[in-house]
């Protein structure tokens, strides 16, 4: 484990020094005859087009990005930061830009080069806006971001037409072209040609309704899909007049040993209240996996598994992918977190799955009864935390309160393992 925590602050490092070494890089190669603010002006622009362009690149789902970052949450959150950046960058190069005092005397690609400029400015404030609107529809939310991919092109219109301290083919110049072709592709990518090789046309079969989670198997139609257990998929229904066909992200509550891909989905918002009243087996739906890195470690030994309600999903995955191996199992301290008795719904499948397990101790928590604590878990271990890792699924806050009573009890910092599903949502 000391060894996964140096390779993951190495990691860090690296990409932290890679934004830097960026960032020098650019400034390097601007001209330095530019007066400074004229300098400061040219350095944002040319910011403003490489966060733009990394923003696109990063939404492209490529599975390469998630090893560099570590999971697809990660790779939307420097999504995002790449996008807060692009927008400070642009609003900076609006303000310091110098601004020519000769009247205009006709209209030419270079004036209208320049006012250009302010037209992608204005129109990525409005799309910035509208990107951090929660209450907004997917459907409506997802041109938004689409939309980005015009404020771009305006924006690569502007660098290539309006005066520039540098020429088109200088090494700055050859910079900005690269970083254009860069954004254009990644944002058609993006918007409209994504790898299909992850797509797969599927019929769901075995509903079950339950308790306000609704239950189903999907049978691929064509092609057979692969993951790891803990993984998860995009799921979009389709030809449903009841249920929006838009993908949401759901775990795959099935190791890949079984053949089909199953979810287990809680009635939590308006999306999965439609679809636990209209979902129905032989209902068609597209699934667009695997992704996510939230895997079974078979080499770290003392594990403490916590799965807070829908959240004990990958949990039954993994134990599941631990049933097919004939491996040495890790000693595992699994929890399972509920209201009551008639919430564990998936009690009965745990106990069935542990019994062939004799290093996986399930616990049942009803929080009716009392809610489980770090203390409580070092007590069930035998106080030796020295080197577990905690795994989790489920309420963020409550995650928060585990790994932050657990680091006080001495758990190592950067043993807890989890993943982010607000790809949407604001930082």
């Amino acid at each position: 484990m000391k060894l996964k925590f140096a390779l993951d602050n190495r990691k860090n490092i690296l990409v932290a020094g890679v934004v830097i070494l960026s960032f020098i890089g650019i400034g390097s190669l601007l001209p330095e005859e530019l007066t400074l603010q004229r300098w400061i002006a040219a350095f944002f622009a040319a910011n403003a087009l490489v966060g733009m362009a990394l923003a696109f690149l990063l939404s492209t789902r490529m599975e390469i990005l998630e090893s560099i970052f570590g999971g697809l949450d990660r790779v939307y959150k420097a999504h995002r930061w790449a996008g807060i950046w692009s927008v400070f960058s642009i609003f900076m190069h609006w303000w310091l830009v110098p601004q020519s005092e000769v009247a205009r005397e006709e209209t030419s690609l270079i004036e209208i080069g320049s006012d250009t400029g302010e037209w992608a400015t204005w129109l990525l404030l409005v799309l910035v806006v509208i990107s951090f609107m929660r209450m907004l529809p997917y459907h409506l939310w997802k041109w938004s971001h689409r939309l980005m991919g015009l404020v771009f092109f305006i924006s690569v219109f502007h660098y290539l037409f309006a005066v520039r301290p540098f020429q088109l083919f200088s090494p700055a110049g050859i910079a900005m072209n690269l970083t254009a072709v860069i954004g254009v592709w990644a944002w058609y990518y993006y918007a409209f040609g994504k790898d299909t090789s992850k797509h797969y046309i599927a019929k769901v079969e075995n509903v079950k309704k339950q308790n306000g989670i609704v239950s189903f198997d999907t049978k691929p139609l064509q092609g057979k899909p692969k993951w790891e257990a803990g993984q998860f998929a995009f799921v979009s229904v389709l030809h449903n007049d009841n249920i929006k066909s838009e993908p949401h992200p759901y775990t795959i509550a099935s190791s890949e040993h079984g053949g089909k891909p199953s979810f287990s989905i809680a009635a939590l918002g308006d999306y999965t209240k439609t679809l636990y009243e209209h979902l129905e087996n032989g209902q068609m739906i597209r699934l667009d996996m695997p992704y996510g890195r939230f895997r079974l470690d078979m080499k770290a030994k003392e594990q403490i598994w916590i799965g807070s309600g829908i959240g004990i999903t990958p949990f039954i995955a993994w134990l599941q992918s631990l049933n097919s191996q004939n491996k040495q199992h890790p000693s595992v301290t699994l929890y399972y977190l509920v209201k009551n008795e008639e919430a564990a719904i998936f009690a009965k499948e745990l106990g069935e799955l542990v019994e062939g397990l004799p290093t996986v101790n399930l616990n049942i928590v009803y929080s009716e009864q009392g809610r489980l604590t770090p203390e409580k878990i070092a007590e069930d271990i035998n106080g030796d935390i020295g080197d577990v890792s905690l795994y989790f699924c489920g309420n963020p806050e409550v995650r928060k309160t585990m790994q932050e009573g657990l680091e006080q009890l001495g758990m190592p910092k950067n043993n807890t393992h989890y993943e982010l599903f607000d790809f949407r949502g604001a930082l």
